[in-house]
């Protein structure tokens, strides 16, 4: 916590987070809100972090499992990607662009659709995750694009956390499998950390949609085409104030749900994703007085997509088209931050120079090139943000960021934060903040019939205004309320051009308010949980009819058992969602599903061991599909079970 501003639960130092216990919430620091460290109670913004313990107890195997558990998110999967819905938005088909992803700081949305990818598609090993930063509301007063509902940062592990060699076995229901070596070690002045992971998944062998039920299509059954298989690796080295990482993940996955008029069961059709960065940071304080960091960095992203159709000549031969995308981007950050008297100043700025924007199609039976596409461009952004302490119990946090686009007109976003907290445990949040989404060069350019192309889109924009009440009770129970509301102008939305052809324009202004409640508590014998309920309306500002893919209510529950002094835990998982309403009017049911895990720890000294079930009570339950579905409704996964050991050979 830097000097000058208070602290609302008293506490000046940083717990370790695979520890923290519920009396510790006030300890626990995040960076990600003002771009420094502070308790998660200053934070100008409502936060909730998840930990590697959480992790771990709870059996999670992605990041949408992550986000799925915290409070007003909620996730869909197409059988493809997982995409993510914040406080009752989820518009079809945008790819997570209202959301930015982090990695240890380095954005990892793509130049191309700005992509935030969370399912297996999400380049990073879970088991590497020391802990999962979530800040609601926009930020783009810090970030710039994308940072429009909210922003994650995921926070990898490092060297000493490990300190030795660690292997990691799984295996899961639908001939699932998946394997983790790392090695990991603190040697000062150096600490590194190198890790290679594998996983593959054959999937369903029996989908049935009865959209295609027919002779033609195999009476609606898709068989054996539904498998997954990815690798990545990240390797992190520091030395003193240097740090040096890089992310490599590649991901091939089957789809079987007949998109963009495919031919259905057909195992031909696919998606590859891969993600390669390298980040060097630098981070110095000179004489105790002010922080310096740096970061240079290069990202590259490619995608191809293979869907197989009928000729157009020959309807018995099959014509493969291919569909692809490649991104190239560098850049450079720096950042100061300096206590003046009751002023913490962070300053700082940002150039990340897209070297290569590229979008191609083509088919093969006949060959025909439909779009070659290719761009450059380069963003130019400086912020300022000042935490003005007026009293020990009361902050004012305030900040702006400006952002030139060499494609698209400059943009100004502010925030404001006035933090109140009156007595020991007890923190008031007044927000204000405005955020920003560039259209991306999927939206203006890609013109691939029966997609036209639209030059001049224009940024979409949101206004928040929040009211956050966080209180701890004694050691045992901590609760947090938030209201919100807020205003979106130039929604960029996919619409009928006429012609069977369709544009995306800036057509919808919409608007949603909504409340969150979230208790946490923790009993004597050491049963420890939450609950959460989020009520959100989201309308179209112009009809007042609810936006699609949008439900209204959101229950999430979590309990943790820990047993024989602390090394073994039961966990259990509930989440219920509310209707929702898809594209065509037609509504989706509700569901409630839940997860046990009981997981033990340091079995012989060396082992830990986890085994998961999920969906316990087998329930049919849905997903909205995208409007390039044939399908009204995506069924989900039913009851699964999965196995992990982890063997630990180092010196903890």
């Amino acid at each position: 916590m830097a000097a000058g501003i208070a602290n609302c639960f008293g506490q000046p130092s940083a717990p370790d987070l695979s520890e923290a216990s519920l009396e510790q919430l006030g300890k626990i620091k995040v960076y990600s809100a003002s771009k420094h460290l502070e308790s998660a109670e200053n934070a100008p913004s409502s936060v909730t972090v998840i930990t590697a313990d959480d992790i771990q107890q709870h059996g999670y195997r992605t990041l949408a499992d992550i986000l799925s558990v915290v409070r007003g998110f909620f996730v869909n999967y197409d059988r493809n990607y997982a995409s993510l819905g914040v406080r009752g938005f989820a518009r079809p088909s945008d790819f997570n662009s209202r959301v930015l992803l982090l990695v240890d700081g380095h954005r990892l949305n793509d130049n191309v659709y700005d992509q935030a990818m969370i399912g297996t598609e999400f380049p990073i090993d879970i088991d590497l995750v020391q802990r999962v930063e979530i800040i609601r509301g926009p930020v783009s007063s810090l970030y710039g694009s994308n940072a429009f509902f909210a922003v994650i940062n995921v926070v990898t592990k490092h060297g000493s956390d490990l300190e030795g060699l660690e292997f990691s076995s799984e295996a899961a229901s639908f001939n699932t499998y998946k394997g983790r070596i790392s090695y990991g070690r603190k040697l000062q002045p150096w600490e590194f950390l190198v890790s290679g992971s594998f996983y593959g998944s054959r999937g369903h062998n029996r989908l049935f949609y009865p959209e295609f039920n027919t002779s033609q299509t195999n009476y609606g059954i898709a068989s054996h085409v539904d498998d997954d298989q990815l690798g990545s690796a990240l390797a992190t080295v520091s030395y003193r104030d240097f740090t040096l990482q890089s992310v490599y993940g590649i991901r091939e996955k089957g789809i079987p749900t007949g998109s963009y008029g495919t031919l259905f069961n057909n195992p031909g059709t696919r998606s590859n994703d891969a993600h390669l960065y390298i980040d060097l940071r630098y981070q110095h304080t000179f004489a105790r007085s002010w922080d310096l960091s740096l970061r240079a960095f290069y990202d590259r992203y490619t995608y191809q997509g293979t869907y197989m159709y009928a000729s157009p000549d020959n309807p018995e031969q099959v014509d493969p088209n291919l569909d692809f995308a490649a991104g190239k981007w560098w850049g450079t950050e720096m950042q100061v931050t300096k206590t003046v008297h009751r002023n913490h100043v962070t300053v700082g700025g940002e150039y990340r120079d897209n070297i290569r924007q590229n979008q191609s199609n083509y088919s093969i039976n006949p060959y025909a090139i439909s779009m070659n596409d290719k761009r450059t461009s380069f963003v130019d952004g400086i912020f300022l943000q000042d935490e003005f302490s007026i009293t020990p119990s009361l902050t004012l946090n305030a900040g702006f960021r400006y952002d030139y686009y060499s494609m698209l007109e400059s943009n100004i976003d502010p925030r404001a934060a006035l933090i109140y907290c009156p007595w020991t445990g007890t923190a008031f949040k007044f927000i204000y903040g405005e955020a920003f989404r560039a259209p991306n060069v999927y939206e203006m350019y890609y013109s691939v019939p029966p997609n036209l192309p639209n030059f001049a889109l224009r940024p979409e924009n949101i206004r928040s205004t929040e009211f956050v009440w966080e209180q701890g009770l004694g050691n045992r129970l901590w609760f947090s309320t938030s209201i919100f509301y807020d205003s979106i102008r130039n929604l960029i939305t996919s619409e009928d051009a006429g012609n069977d052809e369709t544009i995306f324009r800036n057509l919808k202004a919409a608007k949603s308010a909504g409340v969150e409640l979230e208790v946490k508590g923790q009993t004597s014998r050491g049963l420890e949980g939450g609950a959460s309920y989020s009520f959100q309306q989201t309308k179209d500002r112009a009809t007042n009819e609810f936006l699609s893919n949008s439900p209204r209510s959101l229950v999430k529950l979590n309990l943790s058992q820990p047993l024989w002094r602390r090394k073994a835990f039961v966990s259990l998982d509930a989440q219920y969602r509310s209707p929702i309403q898809f594209l065509t009017g037609a509504s989706i049911a509700p569901f409630t599903v839940i997860n046990a895990t009981l997981f033990t720890r340091r079995l012989g000294k060396h082992v830990d061991f986890s085994a998961s079930v999920y969906n316990f009570l087998d329930k049919k339950y849905f997903d909205a599909p995208s409007r390039e579905f044939l399908q009204s409704q995506i069924q989900q996964d039913g009851r699964s079970v999965g196995f992990k050991m982890t063997w630990h050979l180092g010196e903890r």
